[in-house]
């Protein structure tokens, strides 16, 4: 590539980054600074991450294969015998069958998973101990999990989807007992299914989006926005079913209530949903997309969704006397046929639940998972994007800009991410793809410097300043750290604490070269400054180049690279460049064959 193509190129890529600046992460963390695990098996499989109590083994679920992870002790997974959870049967054999992995979840009552597997329509599922060995087995026939969809374990009650279908519920101490979903027309998936709490733990919420079917006579973008609903529903954990002639053994307690996500713009498909515990309340992270393929997260507090369930009218005025839908009562199956024909209808709540606040608005991402984290009185969302990068973003009560704080490249290439499991307590996400997962430290407060104003521009939560350290052991965050700033001075730029003297750079006459100055911020601008003269940089990848056509008298001199971000100056480098004119050239033979074979190498890097 000749000097003048490689400028216009990089010019271009300057302009590109510079008109995005807003919407991009500040840092960029690459995938060598990422622990990543290896698999004895590259083919296999992965679509769940599960963790247990403290975090101490990762559980890596796929179809027919279990993996477990230490990840404190080494990166290499251990493969785990899935021949347990065999179905306890004096005349069964189930070795010779390909029963796979339907269902993987942190276990209950000291034990470390819930699994099930399944072969041709017959499920066995049972609690995996420390030691790997099972015990309290059940089996069920004619239901069948899917490790994909989510799934909830209470007391002896299994509650889990089927993609389509909808809610199905199984008592492993009774098989009468068993729930399974109304017949409709509508495709439903389901995103999260949550127990409920105090005055309301007798129910299950389940977070749905539904697809709907359009009048083709409206062909308005409102409309074809509207495919995709996104509702939430409430259950009865007592749930019996209706009578024999009418729903029985089908939900007889399920309502629905629409949630609403958008004000400019209404976002009805929702994508994911993440749970937050506070003192008081659950909040809901729900993820949503639009007709426009934008991205938003919406937020909703359980309390309010269950007084929506509790004080709001049904859009139906047929509501049975004697009969308030929703409420769980002893036994469902004497209710009138008149009550069952109104819950066979799928009765939905007048009122919508509308979010705390606005929604935060992400104009050029589309995201595809959510997690998220309280740190020091701060939230952080997780967000997978469709390339397999992640982005931590800090939630902020303004609806836009968006601050996103870091983009971590977990893989070395493009891939698409199947599952995500935050560590909560050891401040790590872990993320896989089909066939590896990585481990991504969320505390790389490092990257920032350990200048204050370095640091205080992060913004991150996980990170402050103790002493002259950027660290995750600070007491005060990142996010309310204030720095001792000298008087404001257009002609005045502030240097790092930690600047190095001038590097000295000796130049050929009429040869070309560049300065280099690492691009840590990418909302920050960078340009040089060679005397009274300023020039904007040329960027390559995570540079800020300075470009020498040919080396002359007038180069000589300083140069610094200087960053500009938050009102904030700093300068972040320095060079000290001499000419070498002919003479010396003469004197020095061995510093010209040095000078040459540098500067070739140099070029390489980049070009």
């Amino acid at each position: 590539m000749d000097w003048t193509r490689f400028r216009v190129l990089f010019a271009c890529i300057s302009y590109v980054s510079s008109t995005t600046v807003h919407y991009n992460a500040r840092v960029t963390v690459k995938s060598e600074d990422i622990t990543r695990f290896s698999f004895e098996n590259k083919n296999i499989s992965l679509v769940k991450l599960v963790g247990t109590s403290g975090n101490k083994h990762v559980w890596v679920g796929g179809e027919d294969s279990l993996y477990s992870i230490k990840p404190r002790q080494d990166t290499k997974a251990h493969k785990v015998d899935v021949t347990l959870c065999k179905k306890e049967s004096k005349d069964s054999d189930t070795t010779h069958y390909p029963y796979r992995i339907s269902l993987l979840r942190e276990g209950v009552d000291s034990s470390l998973l819930f699994i099930c597997r399944s072969y041709d329509g017959n499920t066995v599922c049972c609690n995996m101990a420390s030691n790997h060995t099972q015990h309290s087995s059940f089996t069920s026939d004619n239901y069948e999990p899917d490790i994909n969809e989510p799934s909830l374990l209470v007391g002896n009650m299994l509650y889990f989807t089927k993609p389509k279908k909808g809610l199905y519920r199984i008592n492993r101490d009774d098989k009468t007992d068993n729930m399974w979903p109304q017949s409709t027309e509508a495709e439903q998936i389901y995103l999260k299914l949550i127990a409920g709490k105090g005055q309301h733990k007798d129910k299950v919420y389940s977070f749905i989006r539904e697809k709907v079917t359009q009048n083709k006579e409206q062909k308005s973008k409102e409309v074809e926005s509207e495919q995709w609903i996104p509702r939430v529903s409430q259950s009865c954990m007592n749930d019996k079913g209706g009578s024999k002639n009418n729903l029985q053994n089908s939900w007889t307690s399920m309502i629905y209530a629409r949630l609403f996500c958008g004000r400019e713009y209404e976002f009805t498909q929702m994508i994911d949903v993440a749970t937050l515990e506070t003192d008081n309340d659950t909040k809901i992270y729900a993820l949503f997309r639009n007709y426009w393929n934008m991205s938003a997260v919406c937020v909703y507090d359980m309390n309010e969704i269950s007084t929506v369930f509790t004080s709001s009218q049904f859009s139906s005025t047929k509501v049975p006397a004697n009969h308030k839908p929703g409420k769980c009562v002893d036994d469902s199956t004497s209710l009138s046929s008149e009550a069952l024909m109104f819950m066979k209808d799928r009765p939905e709540l007048k009122n919508w639940v509308m979010p705390v606040n606005g929604p935060l608005l992400f104009r050029h991402h589309h995201y595809t998972h959510i997690q998220v984290d309280r740190v020091r009185g701060h939230t952080v969302l997780l967000l997978s994007l469709e390339n397999g990068r992640i982005h931590k973003v800090l939630e902020e009560p303004v609806e836009e800009p968006v601050f996103v704080i870091a983009e971590y490249l977990p893989f070395p290439q493009k891939t698409h991410i199947t599952s995500m499991l935050l560590d909560a307590s050891g401040k790590h996400l872990y993320v896989s793809s089909s066939n590896e997962v990585a481990q991504i430290d969320l505390q790389t407060c490092h990257l920032y410097g350990d200048e204050c104003n370095s640091c205080r521009l992060s913004r991150d939560p996980y990170c402050g300043l103790e002493g002259s350290r950027c660290t995750s052991t600070a007491i005060k965050p990142a996010t309310d750290i204030e720095c001792n700033m000298p008087a404001a001075s257009p002609s005045k730029t502030e240097t790092g604490d930690k600047l190095q003297a001038a590097e000295h750079v000796h130049v050929l006459l009429s040869s070309k070269h560049f300065l280099r100055c690492h691009m840590t911020s990418h909302h920050a601008t960078y340009h040089w400054r060679h005397g009274k003269t300023r020039k904007d940089c040329i960027n390559s990848d995570q540079d800020c180049l300075y470009l020498i056509d040919s080396m002359n008298q007038t180069h000589e001199g300083m140069y610094e690279c200087v960053s500009s971000e938050g009102g904030h100056k700093s300068t972040i480098v320095q060079f000290q460049l001499s000419m070498i004119r002919s003479d010396a050239l003469r004197l020095t033979p061995a510093l010209l064959l040095l000078l040459t074979a540098s500067h070739v190498l140099l070029l390489n890097l980049f070009l």
